[in-house]
């Protein structure tokens, strides 16, 4: 078996060890090692432990990772808005005429319609 495997399973706690006396020593490696354990509950992972350092960390680099992919996209809207710069347009009462409707018929039909 190898070593990852072996640390990864020392570090999935069933739920029982927090009242079995096991939760000093749990959070004591955690505090002191960063150490972080997946708590089972029935045999199913629930919940990560982690020290607070390391939660924090996480949250940063979410919170920039966050930052970036919103940055990416931006970029990617300029992009597009700039490949159809030159193209034509139309406005909206010609696309609607194209259509076959009147601006007073959609006026009717806009006051018709209620959301929720």
């Amino acid at each position: 078996m190898s070593m990852a495997l072996v640390d990864f399973a020392e570090k999935l706690v069933p739920i029982s060890d927090f009242s079995q006396g096991k939760a000093g020593k749990i959070f004591s490696d955690v505090a002191e090692n960063n150490s972080e354990y997946i708590v089972l509950k029935n045999n199913q992972p629930t919940a990560v432990l982690m020290s607070i350092k390391e939660y924090k960390e996480t949250q940063e680099k979410i919170a920039k990772l966050e930052r970036m992919l919103e940055f990416v996209e931006n970029i990617r809207l300029l992009k597009l808005a700039e490949s159809r710069d030159n193209t034509n347009t139309t406005s909206f009462e010609s696309l609607a005429a194209e259509e076959g409707y009147t601006m007073d018929e959609l006026e009717e039909l806009a006051e018709s319609v209620e959301l929720e």
